[in-house]
């Protein structure tokens, strides 16, 4: 069962950051992300405010990278997840017991 985390989802709507899970959405494997860095944009700002938001929710910088939100099941948008990486927002990926990508990590503490 996912990860409830009530949050204001800040909106890209061209591409959003945080998508709706559809009949197609599955978790990938580690390797699977392949998004190149690129510059700070204003899309990928809105993506780490999200994460800033999710962490607040949560108290944890560990964080779903599928959870349900105001009672929609949605999920971190790939290529953010992979730029985040690139730029050290995240730790790098890994994958969990079922060998996807379940969680990423911030590389900033959010609580003592």
């Amino acid at each position: 069962m996912p990860q409830q985390l009530d949050i204001a989802i800040e909106a890209w709507d061209s591409s959003p950051v945080i998508r709706r899970v559809n009949d197609g959405y599955e978790r990938w494997e580690a390797a699977r992300y392949n998004d190149a860095p690129a510059q700070l944009k204003p899309r990928q700002a809105v993506f780490y405010r999200n994460l800033i938001a999710m962490a607040l929710a949560s108290n944890s910088g560990r964080l779903p990278v599928d959870f349900i939100c105001n009672g929609i099941h949605v999920y971190l948008d790939h290529g953010c997840i992979k730029i985040a990486e690139h730029a050290g927002f995240i730790r790098p990926l890994t994958n969990g017991p079922a060998g996807v990508v379940e969680a990423i990590e911030l590389t900033w503490a959010v609580s003592p």
